[in-house]
C-alpha cells in the first residue's frame, strides 16, 4: 500500500498545500480573532475546485457510466485524495478548512442514501450564491443537546401525517447551522423501532418551523460557523425522506456508515493541526538558544520533537489505511475509529508539548501554536468523541459494548 507514490495523491497534496500556505494562512488569524466566516476564501476555494459537495458531485458524474471494477489502470483513490487534501487544508487553518468543506458532511448522506431526484435537488439548492451574495452552504443536523455523540438517543421526532412528515426537536453544535441553504436532519420516526426508526430528511431553508439558532462562541475552529437549529412543527413532503426508495434501510446504521466514511478526513485534519504546530516548533527550536546552545541540542527537547514526529507519522498512516480500505470497498469501521482516535490524541498531545517548548513565546497574540492548541481539542470531540471511538474499537475486539 505505497500510498504516497500515487501521482494524483501527490499532485493534489501539492495543490492543497499551496492554497493553504498562500490563501488560508494570511487570513486565518483575522477570522480566528474576529470569529468570522471566511466567505471570500470560500469563494476562492470553490473557483479553484475545492467543492462543498465533492462526494455528491462524483456520484452524479458516474450516472449512466459503466464502471469496470477490474480495470487496474483506474486506481480507486477518492478517499485517499480526500484525506490528503484535508490534512493540508487543516495545516493552513482548521477553522477555515472546516468552513471550506463543512457542507460535505451533509452531502455525504445525500450521496449514499438520496434518490436521483433528491441528489439533483440538493445540488440545485447549493448552486450559485445566497441572498447575501455568499457561497451557499449545507448543514448536517445530527447532534442534540442531550445526546452529543450518542446518536442512538435522538429525541428529535418526525411523525407521518398523510404525505408529509412533521419534525419537532432541537439540534446543537451544527456546522453551518445558522446560514445553511439546506439541512439534512436526523429524527426518530417510530420509537417502537428504536435504532431502525432513525431517518434523514432534506429540509430547505425557509421551510416554516425551521428556526436557525444563535452562533456559538468557541475556544477553537472559530472561522467555522457552529449554531443550534430548532424545529417546531416543521413540515416536509414525503419525497424528502432519504432512503425511502430503497428496499430496506439500516436506520441508525445508515448514519453510522456515513460517519465511518467521513471520520478518516476528520482524522486527517487533526494530523494537519499537529503537523503545523510541530513544524513551527521545530523551526523555533533550531533557532533559539538555551544556556548557550540551540534548543534542539538539548536532549529533552530533541526527544520531545522526535516523539511528536513519530506520533504524526503513525496517525497519518492509520488514516490513509482507513481511506484505502474505503476506496477498495473493504469495511473500515474499526480502522476509521482507530485512525480518528489516534490522530485526535496526537493533535492534543503534540500541540500541548509544543506550547511547553515555546514557553512565553506561545502567549504572543496570533501565535500559530497557541491557535493550534485551541483548535486541536475539537477533533477529539466531533464526529464521535474519543470515548465513542474506543467503544467502537472495543466492540470489534471483544464483540460487546463496554458499559
Amino acid at each position: 500500500m505505497d500510498i504516497f507514490q500515487n501521482e494524483m495523491v501527490k499532485g493534489l497534496t501539492q495543490m492543497a498545500h499551496y492554497f493553504a500556505e498562500f490563501e488560508i494562512r494570511p487570513v486565518a488569524p483575522i477570522h480566528d480573532r474576529e470569529e468570522t466566516v471566511p466567505w471570500e476564501l470560500m469563494a476562492k476555494a470553490q473557483f479553484q475546485g475545492i467543492s462543498q459537495t465533492r462526494m455528491l458531485d462524483e456520484v452524479v458524474a458516474r450516472r449512466g457510466k459503466e464502471v469496470r471494477e477490474s480495470d487496474s489502470s483506474k486506481p480507486k483513490i477518492a478517499a485517499q485524495l480526500q484525506v490528503a487534501a484535508a490534512e493540508e487544508l487543516a495545516w493552513g487553518c482548521a477553522g477555515c478548512s472546516l468552513a471550506l468543506v463543512g457542507s460535505s458532511l451533509a452531502a455525504s448522506p445525500v450521496a449514499s442514501l438520496g434518490s436521483v431526484e433528491q441528489q439533483d435537488l440538493f445540488l440545485k439548492l447549493m448552486d450559485g450564491l445566497d441572498a447575501n451574495g455568499r457561497v451557499k452552504t449545507a448543514a448536517m443536523a445530527l447532534s442534540e443537546p442531550g445526546t452529543g455523540s450518542d446518536i442512538s438517543g435522538l429525541s428529535t421526532t418526525a411523525r407521518k401525517e398523510g404525505d408529509t412528515w412533521v419534525i419537532n426537536g432541537s439540534k446543537q453544535w451544527i456546522t453551518n447551522g445558522q446560514t445553511a441553504t439546506v439541512y439534512v436532519v436526523w429524527a426518530q420516526t417510530d420509537a417502537a423501532l428504536g435504532r431502525s426508526g432513525v431517518r434523514g430528511f432534506l429540509v430547505e431553508r425557509g421551510t416554516p418551523g425551521l428556526i436557525p439558532g444563535k452562533k456559538e462562541h468557541k475556544i477553537g475552529i472559530r472561522a467555522s460557523e457552529t449554531a443550534a437549529v430548532h424545529f417546531e412543527e416543521c413540515r416536509v413532503h414525503n419525497d424528502m425522506l432519504l432512503g425511502a426508495a430503497r428496499p430496506s434501510t439500516g436506520g441508525l446504521g445508515d448514519t453510522k456508515k456515513m460517519l465511518d466514511s467521513t471520520r478518516p478526513a476528520v482524522g486527517a485534519g487533526a494530523v494537519g493541526i499537529a503537523r503545523a504546530a510541530y513544524e513551527y516548533t521545530l523551526d523555533f527550536a533550531q533557532r533559539e538558544m538555551l544556556r548557550g546552545r540551540k534548543l534542539v541540542d538539548h536532549q529533552h527537547i530533541a526527544f520531545a520533537l522526535a516523539e511528536m514526529a513519530m506520533e504524526i507519522e503513525a496517525s497519518r498512516l492509520l488514516i490513509h489505511k482507513a481511506a484505502w480500505l474505503s476506496d477498495n470497498k473493504i469495511e473500515n469501521v474499526l480502522n476509521a475509529s482507530i485512525g480518528k482516535a489516534h490522530a485526535a490524541n496526537s493533535a492534543t498531545s503534540v500541540t500541548r508539548r509544543c506550547l511547553e517548548i515555546l514557553g512565553d513565546a506561545a502567549t504572543e497574540p496570533g501565535n500559530l501554536v497557541e491557535k493550534c492548541y485551541r483548535d486541536a481539542k475539537i477533533y477529539d470531540i466531533f464526529e464521535g468523541t474519543g470515548q465513542i471511538q474506543r467503544r467502537i474499537i472495543a466492540k470489534h475486539l471483544f464483540g460487546v459494548n463496554a458499559v
